[in-house]
C-alpha cells in the first residue's frame, strides 16, 4: 500500500496508488466514516494517520469498501502536485558510515556503535521539487537511503520490540555540502550546517506502510544522475539494521511520531551539479526525482 500526500490548489489530500493511479483516499476515508459511523475520519496528510491505533487495519477496511461498491472511477485524480510523505516531522535523524564500502570511500573503519546527525526540518522538499545549489558551494554530493517513519512515541525501545515503532517506509536524499562538511570534520565541528541547507532533504514520492514491505533489510536501492548509476547496493548491507538503530537513538532521545530516520547510504558518492537529475530508486517503494537548479 503506497500512500502519497497530495495537493490541489490550497487542498491538501491522502493518496492512494493503484495500478499507476491516484485514488483521493481523504475523500474514501470520509465517506466510510460517514456510513459506518465511526468516528470522523477527516484526513488532509499521512500524518493525520498517525493518530489511529492500527492504521493497516483500517485502511484495508477503506480499500475493501471501495472495492466492494466499484467506487475506484469516482475516486481517481489526475493532476496534482506530490508533497513529502512526511511535511513536519519533529526532528529527522540520519546515520552515518552504515554501509561498509561508504565508511571506507570516506577515509573512516566502519563504526563499531551507530552514528547519527540530524538535518534540519526546514530543508524538506518533495519528488519533482528543485534541490537549489548554492553559488558558493564547491561541492555538493546526493546520498540514497531507506528512510523509516516513526508511528508511536518511542523512548528506550529494545531491539525485540523496535519494529513496532516503525509506520513506513520511504526514500530519502541525504543531500550533503561534501566540501564544506570535511571541514567542519578537520576541525571537530558538527556536521549540521552541510547536511541543512534549504532543499538539501528529498523525500518521497510514496510512503509504504510497514506491513507491506515484507523484509526491509533485502531491498535494492540505487542512485542515478542524469541516467547514470551512481550508487547501487542492498539494504542487507546495512552496518547496523533497523532495530538497533531505533534502539539506540531511542536511548539518547524521544522519537515521536511522524519522525524520520534515514538509514545510511552506499558507496559511490560523488557531485552533482546544476543542470543535473537525481534519481533513486528503492525496491517494492519507488523512485524519488529531483532536478539540481543553482542557486
Amino acid at each position: 500500500m503506497k500512500l502519497l500526500n497530495c495537493q490541489i490548489d490550497n487542498e491538501r489530500f491522502i493518496g492512494l496508488l493503484d495500478n499507476n493511479r491516484t485514488i483521493n483516499l481523504s475523500k474514501a476515508l470520509k465517506v466510510y466514516s460517514t456510513i459506518y459511523g465511526s468516528e470522523d475520519w477527516s484526513f488532509n496528510s499521512i500524518e493525520d494517520l498517525l493518530g489511529l491505533d492500527n492504521p493497516e487495519f483500517c485502511l484495508k477496511k477503506v480499500v475493501d469498501f471501495i472495492d466492494r461498491y466499484n467506487l475506484k472511477e469516482s475516486l481517481y485524480v489526475e493532476s496534482f502536485k506530490t508533497l513529502s510523505p512526511i511535511i513536519r516531522p519533529s526532528k529527522i535523524i540520519a546515520l552515518g558510515r552504515n554501509y561498509t564500502e561508504h565508511a571506507r570511500e570516506t577515509g573512516y573503519n566502519p563504526p563499531e556503535e551507530p552514528i547519527f546527525f540530524s538535518k534540519a526540518v526546514s530543508a524538506i522538499i518533495g519528488p519533482e521539487d528543485a534541490i537549489v545549489y548554492p553559488e558558493w558551494l564547491t561541492r555538493v554530493d546526493p546520498e540514497a537511503e531507506l528512510g523509516l517513519v516513526i508511528g508511536k512515541r518511542a523512548k528506550n525501545v529494545s531491539k525485540e520490540k523496535a519494529m513496532e515503532y516503525i509506520f513506513g517506509y520511504t526514500i530519502i536524499n541525504d543531500v550533503t555540502a561534501r566540501d564544506m562538511q570535511t571541514e567542519d570534520l578537520k576541525i571537530a565541528n558538527p556536521w549540521f550546517r552541510s547536511k541543512s541547507f534549504d532543499t538539501f532533504c528529498p523525500i518521497g514520492p510514496y510512503l509504504v506502510l510497514k506491513g507491506y514491505i515484507r523484509d526491509p533489510h533485502d531491498l535494492n536501492i540505487e542512485l542515478r544522475v542524469n541516467g547514470a548509476t551512481r550508487q547501487k547496493d542492498n539494504t542487507r548491507n546495512l552496518i547496523f539494521k533497523i532495530p538497533e538503530i531505533v534502539s539506540y537513538i531511542t536511548l539518547h532521545m524521544t522519537l515521536e511520531p511522524g519522525d524520520i530516520i534515514a538509514t545510511g547510504t552506499p558507496s559511490g558518492i560523488a557531485p552533482v551539479y546544476p543542470g543535473d537529475t537525481v534519481e533513486i530508486e528503492i525496491e517494492n517503494i519507488g523512485i524519488l526525482r529531483n532536478t539540481v537548479i543553482r542557486g
